[in-house]
């Protein structure tokens, strides 16, 4: 199984290979028409509206049990939710975020970009039938990242795209997702490449993490992000401090029961090395 990385949010073209192999690759749109609800819920008889409320219920169990099966299965339940009851965008929220994770656990590559597109595509749809939602603002900019990651020939049209995105939901629901749109602008600025190529900035990145911090002191992958935006920016105690506040705060939320919390401390304890404590 892959690692999650911290923000449940793609690593976005940060390393030299990717970076070289997107600069190389033709520039493919980030975006594309996508294809109607019911194909992208996998087909079969559209499901009445009296059923939406029921489909949600089942897809949000399905995707807590985080297995790659019961997700997969998630993801089309979640659409067809909204395909039931088009004013249920929550449904496509859902759909978005189950692919988010799909991508970071699928063991098969063409499987990741494959739930990557379709997370991509379904936020596109819960932004059409939504166009003032932040929310869905924020996961397009989430899936333009993990698709930007599987497809890197999309990685240079979807930068620009990604970071408005995040920008836009900063400034509309800072604290969403337990202050997600800062986290997530935290790791796209000290991941991504630098100008002229992105929009890849390691201060700006700290900037965001801080912020992320100081809005959602106690979740670990704000102290997560903390910790490698301070590593980037030549700070290797702050970022000790912040990466050992994010182990102990994932070890807490393990034992109550997270099922995120197991993957954020293997992370801190990465970052952490032999030393972190045990």
């Amino acid at each position: 199984m892959r690692p999650a990385p911290a923000s449940r949010l793609p690593r976005l073209s940060g390393q030299a290979a990717a970076v070289v192999l997107a600069t190389l690759a033709a520039c493919v749109p980030a975006l594309r028409k996508p294809p109607d609800l019911m194909d992208l819920a996998g087909g079969g008889k559209p499901p009445q509206a009296s059923e939406a409320q029921g489909l949600l219920e089942r897809a949000a169990a399905l995707y807590a049990r985080r297995d790659p099966e019961s997700v997969r299965t998630a993801v089309g339940a979640f659409v067809r939710a909204t395909a039931a009851d088009p004013a249920r965008v929550e449904g496509l929220i859902g759909a978005v975020q189950a692919g988010v994770w799909l991508s970071d656990h699928e063991e098969d590559a063409a499987a990741r970009e494959r739930v990557a597109t379709a997370a991509v595509q379904a936020a596109q749809w819960c932004g059409k039938l939504a166009p003032e939602s932040a929310a869905c603002t924020y996961w397009l900019g989430a899936a333009l990242g993990v698709q930007a990651r599987e497809r890197h020939a999309t990685g240079l049209s979807a930068l620009p795209k990604i970071e408005e995105a995040f920008v836009q939901a900063a400034q509309r629901i800072p604290e969403y997702e337990e202050a997600g749109p800062d986290r997530a602008l935290a790791l796209l600025y000290v991941r991504a490449p630098g100008w002229p190529t992105g929009p890849g900035d390691p201060d700006l990145g700290l900037e965001h993490a801080r912020k992320a911090a100081e809005l959602r002191p106690d979740y670990p992958p704000n102290q997560l992000a903390l910790g490698e935006a301070l590593a980037a920016t030549d700070d290797p105690d702050g970022s000790r401090e912040a990466y050992s506040r994010a182990l102990e705060l994932a070890r807490a939320r393990a034992a109550a029961g997270d099922p995120d919390a197991a993957e954020w401390a293997a992370e801190a304890e990465k970052a952490l090395g032999p030393s972190a404590p045990r």
